[in-house]
């Protein structure tokens, strides 16, 4: 990919996250990959990765290795390092994607709030999800108020809410939509309706390690 890499770090609330715009090439491949792992039944079982997860959704499978490095060099690598960079001054020495994979959700699927990874210090982390497919008639739960509707919303979740400071950050997936954030920010995603019960909204995420030139590492 020779195009220019766009994305925003943005704060809302103590924690600070980052945000782009999905490649068009990566969303065929991602896309062709994940259709590939459904039409073959020993690809399902070889990529099925819902033990290792907590959602509660019709299917999770690990995204193919080749296709996630193709994309970790060519865009998720510089964005990675500058959000790094943009709050840590040390030269990186590797970036590691510790597992990636796909979530594919139907009408009525949620995730509980959950958190990735735990902190551990030296050892920095980085999650994010981003969007592949939402479907057309996603509609809102039943009795969801029309003040307070979160139908289908991601929700990040960070401190203790007062006055001052607001603790929610809620995203309404979009296609080619991408968010990357630290490991331990907690956050849930709710159930969606639909007019078609097999509709699919499909996303994927994957965890990133970052490890510091030994000479020139964080103190804290």
């Amino acid at each position: 990919m020779k195009d220019k890499i766009n994305f925003k770090i943005f704060k809302p609330f103590g924690s600070s996250m980052a945000r782009a715009e999905l490649p068009l090439e990566l969303l065929k491949d991602f896309k062709e990959d994940l259709k590939k792992i459904k039409a073959d039944k020993k690809k399902q079982k070889d990529h099925d990765w819902g033990e290792r997860l907590v959602g509660h959704v019709a299917e999770e499978y690990l995204i193919t290795p080749e296709i996630m490095l193709k994309w970790k060099a060519a865009f998720f690598d510089p964005i990675i390092a500058s959000y790094t960079n943009a709050h840590i001054k040390h030269k990186i020495k590797s970036i590691l994607i510790n597992s990636a994979w796909y979530v594919i959700s139907k009408p009525g699927d949620y995730n509980p709030c959950h958190r990735h990874t735990e902190y551990v210090y030296p050892n920095y982390h980085l999650s994010c999800v981003g969007y592949l497919q939402i479907p057309d008639s996603m509609i809102p739960t039943d009795n969801a108020k029309q003040h307070n509707d979160f139908s289908g919303q991601t929700e990040f979740i960070e401190g203790s809410e007062n006055m001052f400071a607001d603790v929610n950050y809620r995203v309404m997936p979009e296609v080619r939509q991408w968010i990357l954030f630290p490991n331990n920010l907690s956050h849930v995603v709710y159930p969606f309706n639909s007019t078609n019960k097999d509709d699919e909204r499909i996303s994927f995420s994957f965890n990133a390690t970052i490890n510091f030139d030994t000479d020139n590492a964080p103190t804290n």
